[in-house]
């Protein structure tokens, strides 16, 4: 499992076009062939990711989608400077029941904080996005 964190836990992507942003830059990845992803969301000032590297390996991954995304968004912003803390926290998840327990936190994390009272509802998650994903390869 991956955590980013935006910079001084700015809540950037509490508004939709900077995280529409970062949701192409995630599922680019995947289309790219860099890795598998199995769940994912954007929260206003993080983002978590459950990924299998493929052709890069992660801290590569990861270092595409911050670069990505922080170039478009300090462009849409008209702003300079870190978007993003620097570096990322990674957990490794070697088995079924830490990849589904880790699944249902980043799934239900935009309900655990009030955004939406179902995961269903959060438009900016693997909950509602699952056609975007590896998960059927886990199961």
């Amino acid at each position: 499992m991956v955590t980013a964190v935006t910079h001084e836990r700015r809540l950037v992507f509490a508004d939709a076009a900077p995280s529409d942003i970062l949701l192409e830059a995630v599922l680019f990845g995947r289309k790219q062939g860099w890795y598998y992803i199995f769940a994912f969301v954007i929260m206003p000032d993080h983002l978590h990711m459950i990924i299998t590297p493929k052709d890069k390996n992660i801290s590569e991954c990861v270092k595409s989608i911050k670069g990505f995304s922080s170039r478009r968004i300090n462009t849409l912003l008209s702003s300079r400077g870190s978007l993003w803390q620097r570096g990322f926290f990674d957990h490794i998840l070697d088995t079924e029941e830490k990849v589904l327990s880790r699944i249902r936190y980043i799934e239900e994390n935009p309900v655990r904080k009030g955004l939406v009272e179902k995961p269903e509802e959060y438009k900016y998650s693997s909950f509602r996005l699952q056609e975007e994903t590896d998960l059927e390869m886990l199961f």
